[in-house]
């Protein structure tokens, strides 16, 4: 008795191997290349959140949420390739991008987090897009401060917002930027002024 496949059979497997390839293809090339990482609406209509994009997730985005201004953490060293295709992306949609280059750790001078909570509370600049690499730490800090300066949330319930969207709890930096230089950050964010003598307290 023949165990060779039936000619319905090899169909079968065929159909299916086509199938698990473009599942596969979706997950790893297509999904990521229209949705940006740990997307997420922070006020609706006003901030939204994510991680790198790449220049077809922007431009949907974009057209979805009518994004007018992008601010990037510095997702991508300067100069480099995708830092220069997001700046390229953003002039073709006509949209403003503002790039604070803060470590990846969220450390950094903290005129970023004000001037970009400015830019965040500016009508005219409205919806905005925060975002940096992985769209957690530096990106978590920024909507920390957003939550409690703007909305009044609390630090802890901004901070575990922050560890459900990905936070690396083992970075402590991250509240710890938030707590040390919100203060600082209201009276720059509501003054213009910018903040000095921040350098020492940055470890």
């Amino acid at each position: 008795m023949s165990t060779r496949p039936t000619t319905r059979a090899r169909a079968f497997i065929a159909s299916a191997a086509v199938l698990i390839l473009a599942g596969l293809a979706y997950a790893n090339v297509i999904h990521p290349s229209l949705v940006p990482r740990r997307f997420a609406e922070v006020a609706s209509g006003k901030v939204y959140r994510s991680g790198r994009l790449t220049p077809g997730a922007l431009a949907r985005v974009v057209e979805r949420h009518g994004i007018k201004t992008v601010i990037d953490f510095g997702a991508d060293p300067e100069g480099t390739d995708p830092d220069r295709r997001e700046a390229a992306t953003a002039a073709a949609l006509g949209i403003d991008r503002v790039v604070f280059r803060l470590e990846g750790d969220a450390r950094g001078d903290p005129n970023a987090y004000a001037r970009a909570l400015a830019i965040m509370t500016d009508p005219a600049r409205l919806p905005v897009l925060v975002h940096c690499s992985a769209g957690t730490e530096r990106t978590g800090c920024m909507v920390i401060l957003y939550r409690h300066l703007v909305e009044g949330v609390s630090i802890d319930d901004a901070y575990a917002e922050s560890l459900r969207m990905g936070h690396d709890a083992d970075n402590p930096h991250v509240r710890l930027m938030a707590e040390e230089f919100k203060d600082d950050v209201r009276r720059s964010w509501r003054s213009g002024e910018p903040i000095e003598g921040w350098l020492p307290r940055v470890k």
